[in-house]
């Protein structure tokens, strides 16, 4: 009885007990959260470039237009509410320069905003400034502000073309106004739903058309260049004769890197050279980043203030740093110009120029604060730029590098020598260090863009880095200064054969079983949690900032659940690309003619995760049934009817589940099939498709699904 009447009571302490020893462990979890809080509330205002990041992100992937000014409303709605609230400030603030983004992204595509050639214009006149000229061996790829193309009326007329000439005779330079004739086409679409979307990229360029020239250009005689015009073109000059002057002393591959180094024309750059810098983890050595300034900068600094120093009495009257430190910035702007002032180099520029600053007005530069002023700025003035895989690999790895170097400043021995071998032995490590942090933080944006990631870039950097820093930099500094002697020939060839070194170093790491890592198409979604996961780890400086490693096997997840498509068709009707699992689950690429749509089938392959440049494709015809006028394709449960020509319409209809027509099927043909059906009018309507199987149910994507409505989707305008 008494054990009876006791055991509700023993039930309910025991309920009471676990009550409150949850009470007391989530007041203890709410504390420790509070506690790294406050340890990390300082750096709060690091995360506004990725608030604004992630806004201009939204707009630029929307598939329709957004309410003119409501965003910039709504952000200074927030920003007025942050002000006059003091609680939950970081809340408002971040949803305000989320929607300042947003707006930023909305008004720079507004004020570029330029007509578009709707069909394709064959041998026509087309009258011209020229704006940029990029010259390779084969080629010369030229941008013009259009003043009048044949059969285009003014209102419509593209405000830029890029135009391509592969002849050798070409007397025009930039600035000149220039006749040619042309055949031109609206900028292309991607090749494959989700692909890298080249109209976008030209539409913020203001190019509304791209094309060939049949014939070289000629100059137009005029009384006077406008001035605008004539400075833009003095320093496009300078870029185009600074380019050849080095392609004439150096004209081995080496010879065209360092001309893209040192002027940012990439044309010279063979496409042998361009993938062994690739596939050996080299790459950040062709874009003119934060090596390559800080290098320059840096040269520059030292040897003035070592120069400046020989002279004692200026030495020990006057602020000599400082001097060196405004030299330095001086250099850096002009690098700036001479190089084109891509994103990455933008971003090199703005933080070098704060350090020279900070040490011009006697202040500590803070790094990761440079970081984000340098984002923040670039992100305000050219939002698209998030969207681009050199912005984004610039940034994650100079994210990810100071956070590290930061972290590990902490727990530096005060007491370590500085001996010349441990000097040599902390400068390798550190290569080691930087090039394996670096690898790591830009893995993620390469395999989402590229489909690719070089494995052993670690030898490669350990040797060549140093050649950078102390071969083929200082080379190309002593060159540029020589350069008004008409003195500068050796020193570029010097500088020509250093980048030769790291060549064979690529060319040989390249080669090694393994190097590349090929993988099938991620979904935008685990881009977004690796992002918002990095940038969580490197920016928080508490405990808990090894929270954002969880975004790893939330990513992986992600991954894992992305279905992939079974089956490319080109928008021109060319051709098809069938994707299918061999034994072990690698992925192979069939297609109907090996010769047609080269560049599609590439992008084809390296979305399903096949190396393009170390296999060739299939042919669908020795793998699946085939005659003269089509295939029918047996995916499992699916059955997929390839044809060519409308006799096979009815029979395809009856027995497949989809039928390609590379014809143009009347409606009531369409109409009349049973299965589902694309033909070539939908092709040429919505671009490319794509084709996913789940258990027996067909999806099918297309292009302008995924690119809705936007100023840059010229079809559907």
């Amino acid at each position: 009885m008494v054990k009876t009447a006791l055991a509700p009571a023993l039930r309910r302490s025991r309920v009471a007990w676990r009550t409150t020893r949850v009470a007391a462990t989530l007041r203890a979890v709410r504390a420790r959260l509070a506690d790294w809080a406050e340890q990390d509330a300082a750096r709060l205002g690091l995360w506004s470039p990725a608030a604004l990041g992630a806004g201009a992100a939204v707009y630029l992937q929307l598939d329709r237009e957004p309410p003119p000014f409501l965003p910039i409303v709504l952000a200074l709605a927030l920003l007025a509410i942050s002000v006059a609230l003091g609680r939950g400030r970081a809340v408002w603030l971040a949803a305000a320069f989320f929607l300042l983004g947003f707006a930023a992204a909305d008004i720079r595509a507004s004020i570029v905003d330029a007509p578009i050639l709707q069909k394709r214009l064959d041998f026509v006149e087309v009258e011209g400034r020229i704006r940029t000229i990029d010259e390779g061996p084969r080629q010369r790829r030229i941008v013009l502000d259009v003043r009048r193309i044949d059969r285009v009326k003014p209102v419509d007329l593209p405000a830029r073309v890029r135009i391509t000439w592969r002849g050798d005779e070409f007397n025009a330079r930039p600035g000149d106004l220039v006749s040619l004739r042309a055949s031109l086409s609206p900028p292309p679409r991607p090749a494959a739903p989700g692909g890298f979307d080249f109209a976008r990229q030209l539409y913020f360029l203001r190019i509304g058309g791209v094309g060939f020239a049949v014939a070289p250009p000629r100059v137009l005689p005029e009384a006077r260049k406008p001035f605008d015009a004539g400075l833009a073109a003095r320093l496009e000059t300078v870029r185009v004769n600074l380019s050849r002057r080095i392609l004439a002393e150096a004209e081995s591959d080496g010879g065209a890197i360092v001309a893209a180094v040192v002027t940012g024309k990439r044309g010279a750059i063979s496409e042998e050279s361009e993938a062994a810098f690739r596939d050996s983890g080299l790459a950040h050595l062709l874009s003119i980043s934060g090596l390559h300034m800080g290098l320059a900068t840096g040269l520059i600094f030292f040897g003035f203030r070592a120069f400046l120093a020989a002279f004692e009495s200026l030495a020990l009257t006057q602020p000599i740093k400082k001097w060196a430190a405004a030299a330095a910035l001086i250099s850096g702007g002009l690098y700036l110009a001479i190089s084109g002032g891509a994103w990455p180099a933008q971003r090199a520029f703005i933080m070098t120029s704060i350090f020279f600053v900070a040490i011009i007005f006697d202040r500590r530069a803070l790094s990761l604060r440079n970081v984000s002023i340098a984002a923040f700025i670039i992100i305000l003035l050219t939002p698209e730029a998030v969207l681009h895989p050199g912005f984004q690999m610039s940034f994650a790895a100079v994210t990810a590098l100071i956070a590290v170097y930061e972290w590990a400043s902490k727990r530096a021995e005060p007491s370590r020598s500085f001996s010349l071998f441990a000097r040599l032995r902390r400068y390798f490590t550190g290569i080691a260090i930087t090039d394996t942090v670096a690898a790591g933080a830009t893995a993620p944006f390469s395999l989402f863009h590229f489909n690719r990631t070089a494995n052993f870039g670690l030898p490669a950097n350990i040797i060549s880095i140093p050649l950078m820093g102390f071969w083929v930099m200082p080379a190309a500094i002593i060159a540029m200064m020589l350069a008004p002697l008409n003195l500068d020939g050796g020193a570029w060839r010097l500088a020509a054969s250093g980048v030769d070194v790291m060549l064979a170093m690529g060319r040989w790491t390249r080669e090694l079983p393994g190097a590349v890592t090929v993988f099938p198409q991620w979904p935008p979604a685990a881009l977004g949690v690796l992002s918002v996961g990095g940038l969580w780890l490197c920016l928080m400086s508490a405990f808990w900032r090894y929270f954002g490693m969880l975004s790893i096997p939330l990513a992986a997840c992600l991954i894992a659940a992305h279905s992939q498509p079974v089956l490319f068709i080109s928008e021109d009707a060319d051709n098809v690309g069938y994707v299918r699992h061999a034994e072990g689950g690698k992925p192979q690429m069939a297609v109907l003619d090996r010769r047609k749509s080269r560049f599609d089938v590439d992008v084809w392959m390296e979305q399903a995760g096949i190396d393009s440049e170390k296999t060739q494709p299939l042919k669908i015809a020795d793998l699946e049934s085939c005659d003269a006028i089509g295939c029918v394709i047996h995916s499992g449960e699916v059955i997929i009817a390839i044809a060519s020509r409308q006799e096979a319409l009815d029979d395809d209809c009856a027995r497949a589940d989809l039928v390609i027509a590379l014809y143009f099927a009347s409606v009531e043909s369409r109409r009349a099939c049973a299965a589902q059906i694309v033909d070539r009018s939908a092709l040429l309507r919505d671009g490319a498709h794509a084709v996913y199987l789940s258990r027996g149910d067909i999806r099918i994507s297309t292009v302008a699904e995924l690119r809705g409505r936007r100023p840059w989707s010229h079809y559907d305008r």
